[in-house]
């Protein structure tokens, strides 16, 4: 009576699926779509069951492979169905619950307070039909989504609408700020799918890329047969559209905001995941990066091929990441690298990387030079901006630790403060030996925090060996190291992982993690990188 299909959702930076959406269908006679038989049982009362056995034929499908995400339909009503979580919670932690009829969340506060302890079981949540309305937008505010997933009216005919396309810019600009991913469904031509890409949709769901079928369905092969995954590289150094990202950058007010315009213009290319350093205080910093799910950040000239570019002030174009000694693994699957220097009155001040899981064009270090030549001379003229809020909250919390009285839960009131400074609601101490040591955790994800194996540790603890910190900067769908995947699947939105150093020796990891989606960058963390180390300090006579 009821099966379920599916159809992808595809990343177009590289084509790759990130994951499905679990589609109903019935097979009774006469062949109507699945909200019209919604409606049919609601009007004799029987919704509910409808609705539950196609989560049933939707949890029969299992897991998707390799790790993909499994999109699935419920009305908010249902987070009350006892059933409906247990076949949910039976598929694991890559499960996103599309919630749909999203006035429920805004007028029954009950309803939102169930939606909360399903996520504090680790189930994330996609936000449908955003765009469709004004009583749509609330549900951003109330719930804090991890996907946005735009309405199909908004999508059709983006190509050919200024308007749609502006409204659309501006959804991607919350999305990015919070540290959701937006997801663009019924996209149906080439036009369309150019046009949301233009914009900096994350993900794509529709026809133009693969129609739902039996699990577990790829794209469409012979989607553009003869167009290069980088036609659009090519296009940017024959059309130089550099005056485009010069005329963004003439509009930008501060040294963030500059990185930011670059990193946009060449994500823009849709074939890169492109990170921006500039030096701070004998280290290169993160100041702006596309597509990564976690940043490495706070590093030296020795450190990785961005280090080696940063020092010698050469462009450097690896072609297989494998073979060079350089290359640190930060994400799986990476192919290739390429990085040139941001040169300022002479002086290597920074680097710009691109880092794709397929190889890279011979000319795409002309396009990062001109995109570096742009940048420094922007940056020349602006001062440096001065975000102080996230050290005052570290200033606060330094002095909140010193007044702490020595005891047996020291540890865990210090990491309290810590998680207050850094807005993050969850926290864990890994005392060395970090596969093997101690462990105090606090808040929602503690659970999980110490159920980490062993070797899960001493990964975790790994990321920021040579680093000053390690962090998720607000890619919901970026691509992350396995260290943290036990964490993500765990129900953590965002996660920061920083040394704790004593006297030069390392006496532990700090780990942050919070349960809803977060934007973090360099400013957020640096000041979380000192906090660690007065904590080490404080805590190490109990350690050694």
């Amino acid at each position: 009576m009821i099966k379920a299909v599916v159809q992808p959702l595809v990343r177009p930076s590289d084509r790759s699926v990130v994951g499905y959406e679990s589609l109903a269908r019935m097979t009774l006679d006469p062949i109507h779509p699945p909200d019209w038989w919604l409606e049919q049982a609601e009007q004799v009362g029987m919704r509910h069951q409808l609705e539950l056995g196609c989560l049933e034929a939707a949890a029969a499908l299992g897991p998707p492979p390799e790790g993909r995400t499994l999109f699935v339909n419920i009305s908010p009503s249902m987070l009350f169905e006892p059933r409906a979580f247990s076949l949910l919670d039976g598929l694991g932690y890559r499960v996103v619950v599309e919630l749909t009829e999203q006035q429920e969340l805004e007028d029954a506060p009950e309803v939102r307070a169930r939606l909360a302890t399903w996520m504090a079981h680790g189930l994330r949540f996609a936000l449908d039909d955003v765009g469709a309305g004004r009583d749509r937008l609330q549900g951003l505010l109330e719930i804090g989504p991890d996907f946005l997933k735009l309405d199909r009216t908004l999508i059709a005919g983006i190509d050919a609408d200024r308007n749609r396309q502006a409204l659309a810019r501006s959804f991607v600009a919350f999305a990015h700020e919070v540290g959701c991913s937006i997801i663009a469904e019924g996209v149906e031509t080439i036009g369309q799918l150019d046009a949301v890409r233009a914009v900096g949709i994350d993900l794509v769901q529709g026809y133009v890329y693969a129609k739902p079928g039996a699990p577990w369905p790829g794209i469409t092969s012979d989607l553009r047969p003869a167009l290069s995954v980088f036609a659009d590289i090519h296009d940017a150094i024959d059309r130089n559209v550099e005056s485009d990202l010069a005329r963004s950058l003439a509009r930008t007010a501060s040294i963030p905001a500059a990185c930011a315009a670059v990193v946009e213009h060449l994500f823009a290319t849709r074939s890169v995941m492109p990170s921006l350093y500039l030096e701070r205080d004998g280290e290169l910093r993160c100041f702006a990066q596309r597509g990564l799910w976690q940043v490495l950040d706070g590093f030296s000239e020795s450190f990785g091929i961005t280090g080696r570019t940063w020092k010698s002030g050469v462009p450097v174009l690896v072609a297989d990441v494998s073979l060079d000694p350089d290359y640190v693994e930060a994400i799986p699957g990476i192919v290739a690298e390429a990085c040139v220097p941001i040169m300022i009155d002479g002086r290597s001040a920074g680097a710009l990387n691109v880092e794709s899981v397929i190889p890279l064009p011979n000319d795409i270090i002309e396009l990062l030079e001109g995109c570096a030549r742009l940048l420094a001379l922007r940056l020349h003229e602006l001062d440096v901006e001065h975000l102080d809020l996230p050290w005052q909250r570290a200033r606060s919390a330094s002095i909140a630790i010193t007044g702490l009285a020595c005891g047996p839960d020291l540890a865990e009131q210090t990491l309290l403060e810590v998680c207050a400074a850094a807005r993050m609601d969850s926290g864990a101490l890994l005392f060395e030996p970090s596969a093997t040591g101690e462990i105090v955790a606090v808040g929602p994800l503690a659970r999980f925090l110490t159920a980490m194996s062993s070797e899960e540790r001493e990964a975790v603890a790994d990321l920021v060996r040579g680093v000053r910190s390690c962090y998720t900067p607000g890619e919901t769908f970026g691509r992350g190291s396995v260290s943290t995947d036990s964490l993500r699947d765990g129900g953590a939105r965002a996660i920061v992982v920083l040394p704790l150093l004593a006297s030069r020796r390392r006496v532990g990891t700090l780990v942050l993690a919070h349960s809803r989606p977060l934007h973090l960058d360099s400013c957020d963390v640096e000041p979380l990188e000192m906090l660690a180390d007065y904590v080490a300090a404080l805590l190490s006579p109990g350690v050694t």
